[in-house]
């Protein structure tokens, strides 16, 4: 897998042979080193080493390519900007299940409300059969007394 490197400036890293100085433009392999420990003012510097195969005599080496040095804070604006992401994650994932939650409630409150109307109808419609009711026993009441002939109110004690 050659794999050419290029400098943050924009320029390919060319690399000499220790054996017999050609120089030698891609890689075989590279990766990134990073020391454990940080150096002074929070920078902690990482390089990339390539590992090269000469075209003249075929030796590989392994060789420094580019270097670069990334901050604490740098980092640390990195882990926050992925605290940020997570958290507008679960905020977003919240106002989504509030939103069914709403829309759910909302529908409930629909289906209540339809229910208490048809059982307003059901209790108007009751109410008015008892008024009947009641206006016909009252009927029944003064056609019964002019039929036995008593004006007057009984009193109906037992």
């Amino acid at each position: 897998m050659d794999t050419r490197f290029v400098y943050e400036s924009g320029v390919y890293t060319l690399v000499d042979c220790p054996n017999c100085g050609a120089t030698v433009t891609t890689a075989v392999k590279c990766w990134t080193v990073a020391p454990a420990k940080q150096v002074e003012d929070g920078v902690i510097p990482e390089f990339r080493v390539g590992l090269f195969k000469c075209p003249e005599c075929q030796s590989t080496f392994r060789s420094r390519v580019n270097s670069t040095s990334q901050s604490v804070e740098t980092r640390n604006v990195k882990i926050l900007a992925e605290k940020v992401k997570d958290i507008h994650d679960g905020l977003t994932q919240t106002l989504r299940f509030l939103r069914e939650k709403i829309s759910a409630l909302e529908t409930e409150r629909q289906s209540l409300l339809m229910e208490i109307e048809q059982l307003k109808k059901v209790a108007e419609s009751r109410a008015n059969t008892l008024e009947i009711e009641i206006k016909q026993l009252r009927e029944d009441i003064k056609a019964l007394k002019e039929l036995l002939g008593v004006n007057e109110k009984i009193n109906w004690s037992l």
